[in-house]
């Protein structure tokens, strides 16, 4: 019994490293619960975001889409009265938009005043229309956005201030093509579409914002952007137009996106805040399972290579896990009240400082400098490689490959010597 007793101890003690191992890989595991929450307050922090930017939308006025412009009027056929409308010919739209940043609580979202001109013509068809009432139309998305009433030029008639975004008159001379001239300013958060119904589109938009991007089914021909704004042209004739997708929903920002226009097609601008920190700080969590798997098997080499044999607790790996997750509790907060660079070099910073002070001061008792050294190198590689691969989201799963590869080599070569069945 004394034999076999004396045999399982030995067995056990040349286990012990493995033991370790697995004890260590539950811990990574259960700290995986805490990362799903962090998950869930990262999403209720942008969904809080997004009610601001409605309650801004509701009292400002919401992201606008432009319908074109429709001439029409009413004809009488078997009892009934029906519109026939006139062919869009010449389409030109051009917006110049004002930027501003409003507030809501910590939030800060960017609005915008347009004043945006629709000019062209219409076409009859050859259709008598002498005499007849002649209705023009356009549609915003928000009409609580308009901050004077439209005007409206048909022909050569004087301009007319209307009190709706229709004007109904008649016609005298119409000639082949029925010019007009609609101008109004409205406001609108963040985006800003043209709908392109024309024979030909010509689409000039223009902003004082530094930081726009060109979204719908069509890129500009022309675009320039300076610190100081941008501008963008767009010409589209219709064939190009023809059986065009539907906006991409996904492109721009889902809330605001509630064009009911089906599938026509669309030229537009997004007022890009510089970073979304939400969503920066999202795509670093998914590697928060890689750094504290990395941290872990750094300590756990340290604790098999130590010539003094120093044994680290359990608790301490909760500890320095521990600290690693608030990391992303200090990006995420810091960056609601700083730009984002600044907010993760002072969260990583704090955490590297943490995490290091606490290996000098209490895991090597202040007698392994190197190994101290070695940490917090490791930790400011670890940190700076993230944040390089958060920048350069088109090549991170190449460098994020490479990274690995690298890590599995650096652990083979450092447990090169461990003889994993001998205790000593």
């Amino acid at each position: 019994m004394s034999a076999n007793s004396n045999e399982l101890n030995i067995r056990l003690n040349e286990n012990s490293k493995m033991k370790k191992f697995f004890i260590l890989l539950v811990m990574v595991l259960l700290l995986l619960i805490p990362i799903g929450f962090w998950f869930g307050i990262i999403k209720d922090r942008e969904a809080y975001k997004n009610e601001a930017m409605r309650d801004i939308a509701s009292a400002w006025g919401d992201a606008q889409v432009f319908s074109s412009p429709v001439m029409y009027f009413e004809q009488k056929k078997d009892k009934t009265t029906e519109n026939v409308y006139l062919t869009l010919n010449d389409y030109n739209v051009d917006a110049k938009i004002t930027t501003e940043i409003r507030k809501k609580g910590i939030f800060k979202v960017p609005v915008y005043t347009a004043e945006v001109t629709l000019k062209g013509d219409f076409t009859h068809n050859n259709i008598n229309i002498t005499g007849k009432d002649i209705t023009t139309s356009f549609q915003v998305t928000d009409s609580i956005g308009f901050t004077e009433e439209p005007k409206f030029k048909i022909n050569n008639a004087p301009e007319v201030i209307a009190q709706d975004t229709k004007y109904t008159t008649k016609l005298k001379n119409p000639g082949d093509k029925i010019q007009f001239e609609i101008s109004y300013k409205i406001r609108g958060l963040n985006e800003l579409f043209v709908n392109l119904d024309g024979q030909i589109n010509n689409v000039n938009i223009s902003g004082n914002w530094a930081d726009p991007s060109f979204t719908g089914n069509f890129l500009p021909s022309e675009r320039e952007v300076t610190n100081e704004g941008f501008s963008a042209k767009w010409r589209v004739p219709k064939v190009a137009t023809t059986n065009v997708a539907p906006v991409n929903p996904d492109t721009v920002t889902k809330y605001t996106y509630n064009d009911a226009a089906g599938n026509v097609a669309k030229a537009g601008v997004t007022l890009l805040m510089p970073v979304d920190s939400y969503r920066m700080t999202e795509r670093a969590l998914k590697y928060a399972f890689l750094f504290i798997t990395l941290t872990f098997l750094t300590y756990f080499i340290f604790e098999l290579t130590d010539k003094s044999k120093k044994k680290i607790h359990p608790l301490q790996y909760l500890l320095l896990g521990g600290a690693m997750l608030i990391f992303y509790l200090l990006l995420v907060s810091i960056s609601e009240f700083a730009p984002f660079a600044a907010a993760y070099i002072i969260s990583s910073l704090m955490t590297i400082g943490l995490i290091s002070t606490y290996t000098h001061c209490v895991i090597t008792k202040r007698q392994n400098a190197r190994f101290s050294a070695t940490v917090t190198a490791l930790l400011v590689l670890l940190y700076t490689f993230l944040y390089i691969l958060l920048q350069l989201q088109d090549l991170a799963l190449l460098l994020g490959s490479l990274a690995l590869f690298l890590i599995i080599a650096l652990i083979m070569y450092a447990t090169r010597n461990v003889d994993w069945y001998n205790e000593n």
